[in-house]
């Protein structure tokens, strides 16, 4: 597995796809792009930990959108 230039919240899909299957989630990925980033919506961000991107714990994603970030980035007016 791997990412373009994912944000957080696709790369935290992307590791929870993954981790969902027997096959993926034994191969290693390549999930570290969101770390060129300079800033990004969460409340708390992914933390790679001894070369392991762990699966959030908690409902679906285990993610918190901060609000005043996605204000801040908003294109849609």
């Amino acid at each position: 597995m791997g990412n373009q230039i994912d944000g957080q919240i696709g790369t935290a899909c992307t590791v929870a796809f993954g981790a969902a299957y027997a096959t993926t989630s034994r191969r290693a990925g390549e999930l570290s792009n969101f770390l060129d980033m300079s800033d990004d919506l969460l409340t708390e961000p992914l933390q790679i930990s001894g070369g392991t991107l762990a699966v959030r714990p908690g409902a679906g994603l285990g993610l918190q959108i901060d609000d005043d970030k996605l204000e801040r980035y908003r294109t849609d007016r």
